[in-house]
């Protein structure tokens, strides 16, 4: 019977404490970029996950959402009042629950967006120098008033009554306008919503331009992300910014040659498949009964909104 080696049966040595953290390894800026870029490709995967659910909106047809994306957008636009946006933002609410869409991601983008091209934006034209009011809030005071030419500077700056209402209203308006786009953006695949933009007599080469420039971005996107994976797994320490920035040299003109590459064989493989000088997109079959009837209630909804 053989023996086994006491090296095999021999207990493994305890490992040595490690106090305190290791070095830390630096990072780049490509690695930030890298992960907006994967960003990218989850947020297009998620729109197809979304357009595919069982849903109120998922279930239109794209041309009737075409439609009611650029009624409403009219519409939140030339609302004058703050109930009308109010009663708007519900509605847009009620729909985004009845197409089951993830409300904190949803309202998430748009809150973020609102405060900063909105609120943020708006904010400014709320002091009394370009909206007269009621001084509600004091921001600076002059021992007096100045005058150059048109503009006058009040004594007292701050914010006014009617200022901030109308810095609430251009908020309410831009969320608004937020909610309507990327409700339908998240309810209907990309090619339909190309498809559906026919009906404004959109020319055919024109919308597929648009499809190839869309389809284009996530290989784009996914190619850098597949380069930067490849390059970060033969690493074994730090990457300085200096390496950083000769890598990404080099690979924008690896990425230029093969764009023109794929751009060839994507003409050629078009050209053997019957390629013509006219470019016809399929069409969508005729709408049913149902989105006639939900293109006239939503239209209908929207013009008592209007009225309010």
């Amino acid at each position: 019977m053989e023996k086994i080696p006491s090296f095999l049966t021999a207990a493994a040595p305890p490992e040595p404490e490690v106090r305190g953290a290791g070095p830390r390894l630096r990072t780049s800026f490509v690695n930030k970029g890298m992960e907006y870029a994967a960003a990218v490709l989850r947020t297009g995967f998620i729109q197809w996950e979304t357009s595919a659910q069982k849903g109120f909106f998922q279930g239109l047809d794209p041309r009737v959402k075409v439609l009611f994306l650029v009624f409403f957008i009219v519409l939140v636009s030339i609302q004058k009042t703050m109930l009308s946006g109010a009663a708007t933002a519900f509605f847009l609410l009620v729909l985004a629950v009845s197409s089951r869409l993830d409300l904190f991601k949803h309202y998430g983008k748009i809150l973020l967006l609102t405060l900063v091209f909105g609120f943020l934006m708006t904010l400014p034209s709320a002091c009394n120098v370009f909206t007269p009011g009621d001084l509600l809030w004091t921001v600076f005071h002059f021992e007096k008033s100045y005058t150059w030419g048109p503009i006058t500077v009040p004594q007292e700056i701050g914010l006014t009554a009617e200022g901030l209402r109308r810095t609430a209203l251009l908020s309410l308006r831009v969320m608004n306008s937020l909610s309507i786009s990327l409700l339908v953006f998240a309810t209907t695949p990309f090619m339909e919503f190309i498809k559906a933009l026919q009906v404004f007599r959109v020319p055919d080469v024109f919308l597929l331009t648009i499809t190839l420039a869309y389809k284009y971005i996530f290989i784009f996107v996914q190619t850098v992300y597949d380069l930067h994976l490849a390059k970060k797994s033969r690493l074994t320490g730090g990457e300085s910014h200096r390496e950083a920035r000769k890598w990404v040299s080099g690979r924008l003109a690896f990425l230029f040659r093969k764009s023109q590459q794929q751009c060839e064989e994507v003409f050629k493989a078009m050209t053997v498949r019957g390629l013509t000088t006219t470019v016809k997109l399929r069409r969508l079959p005729p709408p049913a009964v149902k989105d006639g009837v939900a293109g006239a209630a939503l239209l209908l909804i929207g013009f008592l909104l209007w009225l309010l």
